[in-house]
């Protein structure tokens, strides 16, 4: 750990694990800009599969709504309902 990290717990930190679904920054689809994430954690600090985040383009301001993934989306064939 760092000395400039110490002692810090900011919950929008990037580099913290909870925030490992949850990115500060994602690319914007339509334009390949920056788009920041406006949505804050619940009141644990945290982001939950299933939550709804929202992201905002700094260039041309579209807005991402997106889902928090949870551990069965990654299982082959998660969502697929097999017809």
């Amino acid at each position: 750990m760092s000395p400039a990290s110490e002692g810090h717990d900011d919950p929008y930190d990037p580099d913290t694990d909870r925030d490992r679904l949850v990115p500060q920054r994602i690319d914007c689809i339509d334009c390949g800009g920056v788009a920041h994430l406006l949505t804050r954690p619940d009141d644990t600090g945290r982001f939950w599969p299933g939550d709804l985040v929202v992201y905002r383009c700094e260039d041309c301001l579209d807005r991402w709504d997106l889902i928090v993934p949870g551990d069965e989306d990654d299982e082959p064939g998660a969502g697929d309902p097999g017809w």
